[in-house]
């Protein structure tokens, strides 16, 4: 462990030279406003950079996939040169407008059917094409009371492909006129006529009877991107709960033209989950991942889940002398080798995760989220600095005060801390790549300033 103690009255006056000269934005490399207002006399200020730290690659099974949510991400990146690639599958149902259903009148013919996704977002390039495929779902399991692995594909018959569109989001952004009626921006995929003709055939006491004789008609929709295409470089979120998510058939019958029935999603009735797979070869983060590397890895690699995720590993900290700590704040500092990291596409998360080690791979959140302000002096928010080659990154740092504390009067053991990236949903694509352990100045640190009895 690292250790250099400095005494705060000189280090005052030297971090007010060390800010003129870097023209720091927002922090420092080693945090800003982390000297306390009081006695800078007594105050020691040290820094911890002996941090082990590891990535690790493991199956997420706190990952909730088919009964909650219904915000999904969509499509297939293919193009970073840092995570490798990933790629996003959804699968859905839709319901009845109402048991024993019929269609209009007699004699109705087909116009389309579409198969329509609420967009509400992208993330990556939003000029760059992403070609989406839907497919009859095959497995008569498929249900909305199952939780599904991420990591495992649904079943669908890839020799019934039902429609594809090519997009981007540029393009999805805007709102549509249907029948001119303007409604909000979506995902529309046009299905097949032989689709929507088996769709008019069926009778009310037949699959329209129930919600349970349409499932077994209509198991679900696989939608899939072409993950073949080297030129992927985005994903877009859709919202399933929402009165644009929806199959539509549009007919006209012996009397009526302009028809149309609307089966829609159910956030009661209607299955859905999502396939999420990392494919890291070839990869900057390839090289790093699960490599048990007892002095640490020297570069981070962080995902929002599921996906990579770092141990830190602090020796010795519960040792750290008897003193009051003042402050404590872990700093970590994005690297970046200019454009060839595509950071201007593929973006950083918005904010990371630190969780404290219990036993085993159980964690909690350190006693700091709790106190001294909550989860706003906690941290962990994404903000921009300037590094010491004059370039702008991203840092993330965490107070620890209380943590910290609790180690030296052995009140919690030093088992480490679970560190990754986080998004509002349960899987997402965001992500940054952080200086390790030795890697000199953008080591993972641990800045304390404490006070001697």
């Amino acid at each position: 462990m690292k250790i250099n103690f400095r005494n705060l009255s000189f280090l005052a006056t030297y971090i007010t030279l060390l800010y003129g000269a870097t023209g720091c934005n927002k922090s420092t490399l080693l945090g800003g406003g982390l000297i306390p207002p009081g006695d800078f006399v007594n105050a020691q200020d040290t820094t911890i950079s002996g941090i082990i730290a590891n990535n690790i690659l493991r199956y997420d099974s706190t990952i909730r996939n088919g009964n909650t949510g219904y915000t999904h991400i969509l499509g297939s990146i293919t193009t970073d040169p840092v995570f490798g690639k990933t790629h996003s599958f959804l699968y859905t149902q839709v319901s009845l407008p109402k048991s024993a259903f019929t269609f209009e009148g007699t004699g109705q013919t087909l116009d389309s059917v579409v198969l329509s996704l609420s967009y509400t977002g992208y993330s990556g390039d939003s000029a760059a094409p992403q070609t989406f495929r839907v497919y009859r779902m095959s497995d008569p399991k498929f249900t909305i009371d199952s939780n599904y692995a991420y990591d495992k594909p649904q079943a669908y018959n890839q020799g019934e492909l039902l429609g594809t569109a090519t997009v981007t989001p540029l393009s999805l952004r805007d709102s549509v006129s249907v029948y001119g009626t303007k409604e909000t921006a979506q995902l529309r995929i046009k299905l097949s006529s032989a689709f929507g003709n088996s769709l008019l055939s069926q009778k009310s006491d037949g699959a329209f009877a129930t919600d349970s004789a349409f499932r077994a008609y209509l198991k679900g929709f696989a939608v899939v991107p072409d993950t073949n295409l080297g030129t992927n470089r985005n994903m877009i979120y859709v919202n399933l709960n929402s009165t644009n998510t929806k199959l539509t058939v549009f007919y006209k019958n012996t009397e009526n033209d302009s028809l149309r029935t609307v089966m829609a999603f159910n956030q009661y009735a209607s299955a859905h989950a999502t396939y999420f797979a990392r494919n890291y070869n070839g990869s900057q983060a390839g090289r790093f991942i699960n490599t048990n590397n007892p002095k640490g890895d020297s570069i981070l690699f962080l995902n929002a889940s599921p996906g990579l995720y770092t141990r830190l590993t602090i020796p010795n900290l519960e040792n750290f002398p008897a003193v009051l700590i003042n402050k404590a704040e872990l700093v970590i500092t994005q690297i970046t080798s200019g454009v060839s990291d595509m950071n201007n596409i593929f973006i950083e998360p918005g904010s990371l995760s630190l969780r404290q080690y219990g036993n085993g791979d159980s964690t909690k959140l350190p006693m700091d989220y709790y106190t001294s302000g909550g989860a706003a002096y906690y941290g962990g928010t994404r903000q921009v600095i300037t590094n010491f080659g004059g370039v702008q990154v991203v840092q993330y740092t965490f107070n620890l005060a209380n943590t910290v504390q609790r180690f030296i009067k052995k009140l919690d053991t030093n088992n480490g801390f679970k560190l990754e990236g986080l998004s509002s949903l349960d899987m997402d694509v965001n992500r940054v790549k952080a200086g390790g352990s030795n890697l000199s100045q953008y080591n993972v640190k641990l800045r304390i300033i404490y006070t001697k009895p």
